[in-house]
């Protein structure tokens, strides 16, 4: 069933990336800097949270971020611009030996790392040297033959739903949520005026993403991958929209230095879990890992970007 979302006609927001924007142009413009935190957490037998002091693991000025925890729950992919004039390439930080190695050392920039589901690539939106964006496969045994990902034009970030749908964040005047068949190339647009992320559920079951009704109000939403149906969850913390979902269905959500949750079966409201004040003074992406054992923040310090 084909939902169609309402866009306020007074907000169109053209969400930019702007870090992919100034590499791709040579444009020199001061990149936020960001750093990736790494925390312990746990859960007790009646679901409570609890969290340990955040660790900076990648310490360093300049930008560091999108970190995604791998399958095997060995690592950490993230992106790193380690030299702005040379543009963005891909990491991978060991858990275990507390070091990173690169990835990907290319002309181009990349973003967005991900295994795909078959865990046999890297996936990643790439900055080619003509400024267009493209989703391409990266080997796990062998970084240097990459493979273009039909019909991705346009990438800004995505999810992967399963090894043949794709659901793609598109930079449009007014940014579109669409769901792609990679392997018939059926596309099919969702809704418009979204978030930058996009989360799929631990059953599979529900694709989450931001709705930005208008500047100030924001709604977190969950699309049905089988039906395409769109169901509200709840208003966003004002400003924020980077969020990660835990196998029972919490949301985690943060603003400024505090991380809040929101249980859709028990809760009505977000309630703070966490304040990482002190260690952290604002963060925004969060993820967790597979055994739920692990948080990842990236903070920013001035304007948040």
């Amino acid at each position: 069933m084909k939902q169609k979302m309402k866009s306020n006609n007074k907000y169109k927001m053209k969400t930019i990336l702007i870090l992919v924007t100034a590499l791709s142009i040579g444009a020199k413009a001061q990149l936020p800097d960001t750093d990736i935190f790494l925390a312990a957490m746990n859960k007790s037998k009646d679901g409570k949270l609890t969290f340990g002091k955040p660790e900076n693991i990648t310490n360093r000025k300049g930008y560091d971020n999108q970190p995604y925890f791998t399958p095997d729950g060995k690592s950490i992919l993230y992106v790193s611009v380690p030299d702005e004039k040379k543009g963005s390439d891909i990491y991978k930080y060991d858990l275990l030996t507390h070091k990173s190695i690169q990835i990907t050392k290319t002309e181009e920039s990349e973003y967005s790392p991900m295994i795909t589901p078959d865990n046999k690539f890297i996936s990643v939106v790439r900055v080619n040297m003509d400024s267009t964006q493209k989703m391409y496969e990266i080997p796990l045994n062998n970084h240097g033959d990459t493979k273009m990902i039909k019909g991705t034009d346009s990438a800004g970030y995505y999810c992967w739903i399963n090894d043949s749908m794709l659901a793609q964040f598109l930079i449009r005047d007014v940014n579109v949520l669409q769901a792609r068949n990679i392997k018939t190339g059926v596309s099919r647009v969702i809704a418009s005026d979204i978030g930058r992320c996009l989360k799929l559920s631990a059953d599979g079951r529900q694709l989450y993403f931001v709705l930005k009704n208008n500047a100030t109000e924001w709604t977190l939403m969950k699309m049905n991958v089988n039906t395409y149906k769109l169901t509200p969850v709840i208003k966003t913390l004002p400003g924020s929209e980077d969020y990660c979902i835990l196998k029972n269905g919490t949301i985690l959500m943060g603003k400024e230095s505090k991380l809040f949750q929101f249980n859709p079966s028990v809760d009505k409201d977000w309630t703070e879990v966490a304040d990482f004040a002190g260690s952290i003074n604002a963060f925004y992406r969060i993820t967790v890992n597979a055994a739920e054992n692990k948080l990842a923040l990236v903070a920013y310090t001035g304007a948040k970007p």
